[in-house]
């Protein structure tokens, strides 16, 4: 039976300061989050500054200032060649619907011992933890994620998230989603009506959207 899925690598690299050109492709789409001190990119022929803990999608160049700490999440096409960046992850989604897809971007943050239902996503994704300690169950495995570690999520493996440090926790997060959930429709799928009831135990920042 052919695959007729839609192959893409999800993405994330550390941008040194400087200005870094990000590629023209066909359904590329590219997202910045500055972790530390700040950056700028153009938007419709404006230069926008970007902030500490903030983020938004760009395009074209963006400009890091010296001793700010930035990531740029992107999605493209799996055979597309990586950007001259350092990269931190990345990982092969296929995901099972059809195109057009919506790009989303968000952060998520829990407080020490938290914990999430058994759960999926409607989507791939790619996250980073920005800071605290969290343990991650996924599928079969568990793992230890620290502060700067990057993680790829298929959305169809179970998952169970447990913030193990003794500060809250937060990871931003690049989700590929189904159009019909634009416009900041919940991805979340809870394993049963068990998990469902419980609470979710997370605090959500919607940073955006894009096709």
């Amino acid at each position: 039976m052919t695959n007729n899925r839609k192959r893409l690598r999800l993405a994330v690299y550390d941008l040194a300061s400087g200005t870094t050109s990000l590629p023209d492709r066909d359904g590329a789409v590219y997202f910045l989050y500055v972790e530390a001190g700040s950056a700028e990119t153009t938007d419709d022929g404006a230069t926008v500054s970007v902030g500490a803990d903030d983020g938004r999608f760009v395009s074209g160049q963006v400009s890091v200032a010296d001793g700010a700490r930035a990531w740029l999440y992107e999605k493209v096409d799996a055979d597309a060649p990586l950007l001259e960046a350092e990269i931190a992850l990345a990982d092969i989604a296929e995901p099972d619907f059809a195109e057009p897809f919506v790009v989303r971007a968000d952060r998520v943050e829990s407080t020490p011992g938290a914990r999430t239902p058994r759960h999926g996503h409607r989507g791939p994704g790619l996250r980073r933890l920005i800071f605290g300690q969290l343990q991650a169950e996924v599928g079969e495995g568990i793992r230890r994620i620290r502060a700067g570690e990057a993680w790829f999520e298929t959305g169809a493996e179970p998952v169970v998230g447990i913030n193990t440090g003794g500060t809250n926790a937060a990871f931003v997060r690049l989700l590929v989603l189904p159009n019909e959930l634009a416009g900041g429709k919940s991805s979340f799928v809870a394993a049963d009506e068990t998990e469902a009831a419980k609470p979710r135990s997370v605090n959500l920042r919607l940073f955006g959207e894009t096709a």
